[in-house]
């Protein structure tokens, strides 16, 4: 489908999402993509194809896209299911615990915003949650937990929803929001929300892919229509100002292969040290420089061109890549027609077996499938995945042959 049929699907921003200013400079062009998380039943669907092109703020310096998306084309059926991953299980596990360590209420009500699955609702729950609400707009995704202490309010948060839960289920000690306000077109308006329902000495949790890190590890994958912002700590500190919080802690996270877990506060709370070392670390790291970035630019297409030139040439290989994750659908469609030379795509979610990838269009399958069909060379998509994958196929499925990482910073190959 050509971008002129998508025009009602996608608007382009003039300013920035966060302080408004109009001096956005261009980054990197990625050129057009399908939606990354937009799963197609056959080979012969139609798809939209909307530019994807990374923006920096002069003035705030915040990183983030140049379009806005329709979010309903994006979340109201959401193929990512939390609980697949042994790594995002693991670590909700433990952040149940580090919230419990640092509330005040230590029987708290908690709200978590793009709740998924449920996976840390219930986590939440058995750490000792008096209820734990989630609001998720995907109609595919439910909690299993337990009914009388976790729910699920279906609808993409915003300032009008929260007025209508505070009337509902009235204000909270907790507010969650894990890699969700990366996914938001008004951030602001969220906010605004999260500040409705938020008790005076409540609490606010935010997980988010830090920009840092994306700049100098190379995660240019992780560039795709549903992550509108790419944060760094200073620019969410400048969005929580706007509700009158304040960071007080941060711990690091491996989800995304490398996030950020802050905790915010309204009421005086002693910053510690965490703090300022990760802001310094931050500082150190150049994200705010629009230098540094053109630089990320060029590092990404040199990456994206050694790709290429490994799919061309080695293409009387049997191939397969492992994880059919929304960085996947970038990172293959960037390189582009040469990935063609890929039999299939494996993943361990059901929910996205036997559909087909967006743009290349592979076709997704079982990890079971590896067993049965002889493959020469695993090209690893879900590359912050990397240790359980690899126990994976040391294991369970008993492969052995060559792996392609094609990141973090450059691309790497071993036997195994």
């Amino acid at each position: 489908m050509e971008i002129s049929d998508s025009i009602k699907n996608f608007t382009e921003i003039t300013s920035c999402r966060t302080c408004k200013a109009t001096e956005l400079n261009e980054i990197l062009n990625l050129g057009v993509h399908p939606l990354a998380n937009k799963l197609l039943d056959s080979r012969n669907e139609d798809e939209l194809f909307i530019p994807l092109i990374l923006l920096r703020c002069q003035k705030c310096t915040t990183i983030q896209l140049s379009v806005n998306v329709n979010p309903k084309l994006m979340f109201s059926n959401y193929p990512w299911v939390t609980g697949t991953s042994e790594t995002a299980r693991i670590h909700c596990r433990k952040l149940a615990t580090e919230i419990f360590e640092r509330v005040l209420n230590k029987n708290p009500r908690i709200i978590e915003i793009g709740s998924n699955d449920g996976t840390l609702l219930n986590e939440l729950v058995n750490a000792g949650a008096r209820e734990a609400i989630g609001i998720d707009p995907a109609v595919n995704l439910r909690p299993s937990g337990n009914p009388n202490l976790t729910k699920v309010i279906q609808g993409f948060f915003s300032k009008d929803l929260a007025d209508s839960i505070k009337s509902s289920v009235g204000q909270v000690d907790v507010i969650v929001a894990r890699n969700v306000l990366s996914h938001v077109p008004d951030l602001n308006d969220v906010m605004e929300g999260i500040s409705k329902l938020i008790q005076e000495d409540g609490t606010i949790v935010i997980e988010f892919h830090e920009a840092s890190r994306i700049l100098t590890e190379l995660h240019y994958e992780s560039i795709y229509h549903e992550h509108t912002f790419y944060h760094s700590l200073k620019s969410m500190e400048f969005a929580l100002s706007l509700i009158g919080f304040e960071i007080f802690e941060v711990l690091p996270s491996p989800i995304s292969g490398g996030s950020f877990v802050i905790f915010a506060s309204k009421v005086n709370r002693p910053k510690l040290p965490s703090l300022s070392a990760a802001l310094l670390k931050e500082e150190a790291s150049q994200v705010y420089s629009q230098r540094a970035w053109e630089k990320f630019a060029l590092k990404a297409i040199e990456n994206i061109e050694t790709l290429r030139n490994i799919f061309d040439d080695e293409r009387e290989f049997r191939w397969i890549a492992f994880g059919a994750s929304a960085r996947s659908s970038t990172l293959l469609n960037t390189i582009g027609s040469t990935t063609k030379n890929l039999n299939w795509i494996v993943d361990n979610n059901p929910l996205k077996q036997g559909k087909f990838s967006p743009g290349i269009h592979l076709e997704i399958v079982s990890p079971e499938k590896i067993k049965m069909e002889k493959s020469e060379k695993i090209f690893i998509c879900a590359f912050n995945f990397e240790r359980e994958i690899i126990e994976l196929l040391n294991g369970d499925l008993d492969w052995h042959g060559e792996v392609i990482f094609p990141l973090p910073n450059k691309v790497r190959r071993f036997q195994i």
